[in-house]
């Protein structure tokens, strides 16, 4: 009792892991430097310790802190 072995699951797995191997490439050069989540090496958490940081650094100052934040959505 001899069953076939399925190569489906594995050559979409191929495929796939070549697709976005080649679009991390790709979109290293498109995606600006202060997108700070959903890439390699950078973390989630990042936005929210910078933002944590300007608005202590101007409470410390004593001075006005205006920020600016959108999150776009599809």
């Amino acid at each position: 009792d001899f069953r076939p072995i399925s190569l489906v699951g594995c050559l979409y797995k191929i495929l796939a892991k070549v697709l976005a191997n080649r679009l991390k490439r790709m979109l290293e050069g498109v995606i600006d430097e202060r997108q700070s989540t959903f890439l390699g090496g950078r973390q989630l958490l990042h936005s929210a310790v910078v933002t944590n940081e300007v608005v202590d650094d101007a409470k410390r100052r004593r001075r006005d802190c205006l920020m600016f934040d959108v999150d776009f959505e599809k």
